[in-house]
């Protein structure tokens, strides 16, 4: 008996292990290919929008919207939140296990670059903090042109995360 579940509980680890592996490779490859079109298509960059942090060489096209389809794809932009380089509070999601993997070492300084359309916007983060999951105000309206990046955390956690990590970054030119 505990030889089959010992050969039932690898069978089943493997077949899990198969499908996270099989799901991030599909997600970097199609990350891959759409920078790839960022770079090389003009009409590409007029409709899409790159985000790049120099601190840990992080590029990625940012999705339209905050789905779980969105999400496997790259960082996304949270509708109704401005769009980037404008006046307002841009919203961008991620994975804390993709993407944003690393943005838990961000300091206050740190750069922070939107391209799109044509125009590259720069970011300087101002504030890191630590907030609920429940907590709606890190989304709020600024008058100011302001990048706000949101993550799960704790960010080596593996499960649910009963809190969010909000990175802060002001318009600081294009």
């Amino acid at each position: 008996m505990r030889h089959i579940l010992s050969i039932a509980l690898f069978t089943v680890g493997g077949i899990l292990c198969t499908y996270v592996a099989g799901n991030y490779t599909w997600m970097f490859a199609e990350q891959r290919k759409l920078l790839h079109e960022f770079k090389s298509q003009r009409a590409a960059r007029d409709v899409l929008t790159k985000l790049s942090i120099p601190r840990f060489g992080m590029q990625a096209v940012v999705m339209e919207g905050t789905s779980s389809r969105s999400l496997l794809l790259g960082p996304g932009h949270m509708t109704g939140s401005a769009i980037p380089g404008s006046t307002g509070n841009t919203v961008i999601a991620g994975h804390r296990d993709t993407f944003f993997r690393h943005i838990h070492g961000l300091r206050n300084g740190d750069d922070i670059y939107i391209l799109r359309g044509g125009k590259q916007f720069h970011y300087v983060v101002v504030r890191k903090r630590v907030v609920k999951s429940t907590d709606l105000s890190v989304i709020r309206q600024s008058k100011e042109g302001e990048l706000t990046l949101i993550t799960c955390y704790p960010t080596h956690v593996i499960g649910p995360a009963p809190q969010r990590l909000v990175i802060v970054a002001k318009l600081a030119g294009s």
